[in-house]
């Protein structure tokens, strides 16, 4: 018994501070590499949230489209509502998602902010009307494209000011009355001068304007979107710009363009041995 050996109560206790330190610097170690991991995670499916949505109103705008086409009683209208945190617009990008459905390729979309009711965070919602009519901000689905979003901003190029602006308003909802006088003014210039070509001509030139803003019924050149992330320590931001393809209005139709005339004894006469490609006169210090 004299000659057994065993531990001392110092070294039992020198053995377990170190174990508890070793156990410390493991578990403190694994927290911050699980921490590190569902960060990065989160950041992923942030930057993957950001992408999706800034890809598909990237394609959606550059789709939007003005039309000065109404029907008869005036029960459709096109429109461009951009402000600086919300746009409503209308596109040729719709998918008809049901069989037989009574839907076209057009539609209103709209995307904007709205507080979450359970989690009361801010989301980018996408809401889709796929009919054409007159109240392009009413009605419709919704999508929740991102979550946690703290900002979203849009901005719309001037091509002429050469600057971006906070807004940009166009609603087309008086095309019939618009083409009635266009019409009404280019048959009385043909009844005066007995050229119902040159009375077409004249009109188009004079209501013809050479700005490209929201006043002209012309869309931007570009938008600019911006959108703001929340994670927990951080927030990202995102940028990107996409081109609108179809800036004038469409218009099948309405005052042509005259037919070529050179008359030298009869200026406003009509002559139809004239070659193609005669430039109507200016009016109005406009140029042709």
């Amino acid at each position: 018994m004299k000659n057994s050996h065993g531990f001392t109560l110092m070294e039992i206790l020198v053995a377990v501070a170190l174990l508890a330190m070793m156990g410390l610097i493991i578990t403190t170690a694994t927290a911050s590499i699980l921490g590190a991991i569902r960060d990065t995670r989160d950041s992923q499916e942030q930057y993957h949230a950001a992408r999706v949505a800034l890809g598909r109103m990237e394609r959606e705008i550059a789709m939007a489209y003005l039309s000065k086409h109404q029907s008869e009683f005036k029960t459709t209208k096109t429109a461009f509502i951009g402000k600086g945190n919300s746009l409503t617009f209308s596109y040729m990008g719709h998918r008809r998602m049901t069989r037989n459905a009574a839907e076209s390729d057009e539609g209103f979309v709209t995307y904007r902010l709205e507080k979450d009711r359970q989690t009361g965070q801010n989301v980018l919602v996408r809401r889709e009307k796929p009919v054409i009519d007159d109240q392009p901000e009413k009605g419709g689905q919704k999508l929740v494209l991102a979550t946690g979003v703290s900002r979203l901003q849009f901005q719309y190029w001037d091509f002429d000011k050469e600057a971006w602006q906070s807004d940009w308003k166009v609603e087309i909802d008086n095309a019939k009355e618009a083409e009635m006088k266009k019409s009404l003014a280019a048959t009385a210039i043909g009844a005066a001068t007995g050229n119902n070509d040159l009375g077409k001509a004249l009109v188009q030139n004079a209501t013809q304007d050479q700005h490209h803003g929201p006043d002209e019924l012309w869309l931007p050149a570009r938008v600019k979107i911006s959108l703001t992330l929340e994670s927990a320590d951080s927030a990202l931001s995102f940028e990107t710009q996409t081109r609108v393809r179809v800036m004038q209005p469409i218009e099948f139709g309405g005052v042509q363009t005259p037919k070529p005339y050179d008359n030298s004894l009869n200026p406003y006469g009509f002559a139809p041995t004239t070659p193609t490609g005669f430039t109507v006169p200016n009016v109005n210090g406009r140029p042709n």
